[in-house]
């Protein structure tokens, strides 16, 4: 029974120091890794074209997409 407590005590000493170990290891990664060409802040400009709203076209572009592949199934029956 004494050698079981003692491995048990032993197992929680061992678990408390490489806990304390692995966290003082640590770093953040802004500190690890620092990028500096990447631009969190300012995104820049004009990335998408003066025209862009934001919202994708699901209107006409679909519809002519759509046309254009049933031509090109159209040309090969």
């Amino acid at each position: 029974m004494k050698v079981i407590a003692a491995s048990l005590a032993a197992l929680l000493l061992l678990a408390a120091v490489s806990g304390v170990l692995f966290y003082l290891a640590q770093e953040p990664v802004y500190q690890a890794q620092p990028l500096p060409s990447v631009r969190v802040g300012d995104p820049g400009h004009n990335l998408v074209g003066p025209d862009w709203s934001g919202r994708p076209h699901a209107g006409r572009e679909a519809g002519q997409a759509a046309g254009a592949l049933s031509q090109v199934d159209a040309t090969r029956k």
